[in-house]
């Protein structure tokens, strides 16, 4: 078989490969069924979803932090040192990304051991399955757009994020039953019902601040609306658990809020990223000030939709 062809996809761990497994040469990947690229960073396609990455010290940007890894997009020809020198699209592999995050299959990932000029110098070792958790987009220091994508490991299971007001009830790890509603949700998005959540949904009696559609979900008129932060929380962008960080959104709104088809101007209009039509006012009371800066930083997430709004 040429180094051109690969072997079927599939999502999943390797047979018989333990996490840990280290192996000397890319060919060896290839050959214990890791990756299914010879001589390749990234398996998939733009349609079926992307099996497996070769991380090799490709990208500068790229940050591993173990269980948590902020992987840059294919493409924006970098050079020697990993910095893009073209804007970066999400097409082919990179689109085949969003087919993860929206249908939660997992990514065997591999680390390079050892980089040099961008290449793994001490072999490879196989870290695990990781899950497309969030992705965005942002203009690099020298101006051109850069997609990133957070992997987390899929066995990993988060802590609660501590509330601001110190409640100690929040300060506990995600029970299975949360965990699959969460993501019953939303695939991969962590609904985080903090205190400061509760608290600003309470204010607004779970009704959305985008739409102002009550989600009623029982026969005695309860509603359901969830806690979306506008600075997200966790690697990279580490915003804060606050109200003035926190909007009250019904599941439908806060989708699309996460995956940046939903922007809010400095004056707070609601706006369509793709057709840049003002959908209305972000409703506010008195009471709840919305940090600017926050909702600034959601923007710049999403530098390839936000130009000119």
């Amino acid at each position: 078989m040429s180094p051109s062809k690969s072997k079927p996809i599939y999502f999943g761990p390797p047979p018989n490969v333990m996490e840990g497994a280290w192996f000397s040469r890319h060919d060896d990947l290839y050959a214990a069924d890791v990756h299914r690229f010879r001589g390749q960073g990234i398996s998939g396609t733009s349609h079926q979803g992307v099996d497996s990455i070769v991380a090799s010290g490709g990208y500068a940007a790229d940050e591993d932090y173990g269980d948590v890894i902020i992987y840059t997009a294919q493409g924006g020809s970098p050079d020697q040192d990993g910095h893009i020198t073209a804007d970066q699209q999400l097409t082919d592999v990179n689109e085949g990304m969003l087919v993860n995050y929206r249908e939660g299959l997992p990514i065997r990932y591999v680390r390079g051991l050892g980089i040099k000029r961008r290449k793994a110098t001490k072999g490879y070792e196989y870290r695990g399955l990781y899950l497309v958790e969030d992705y965005w987009s942002v203009r690099t220091d020298r101006g051109f757009l850069m997609w990133q994508f957070r992997l987390t490991k899929s066995s990993a299971v988060e802590p609660w994020e501590p509330s601001k007001s110190g409640d100690a009830a929040e300060i506990r790890p995600v029970t299975p039953l949360e965990k699959a509603a969460a993501k019953y949700v939303s695939v991969q998005r962590r609904v985080r019902n903090t205190a400061e959540a509760r608290a600003v949904k309470n204010l607004y009696r779970n009704v959305c601040q985008m739409c102002s559609i009550p989600l009623v979900v029982d026969a005695d008129g309860g509603r359901y609306s969830e806690g979306a932060h506008i600075h997200a929380l966790g690697r990279p962008h580490n915003g804060e658990d606050v109200r003035s960080n926190i909007l009250c959104l019904c599941p439908n709104c806060h989708v699309l809020f996460d995956s940046g088809m939903r922007l809010i101007t400095d004056d707070l209009k609601v706006v369509d990223a793709f057709t840049q039509k003002v959908l209305g006012e972000l409703h506010v009371l008195p009471e709840h000030r919305i940090d600017p800066t926050c909702v600034q930083q959601h923007r710049s997430r999403w530098a390839a939709r936000a130009q000119g709004i």
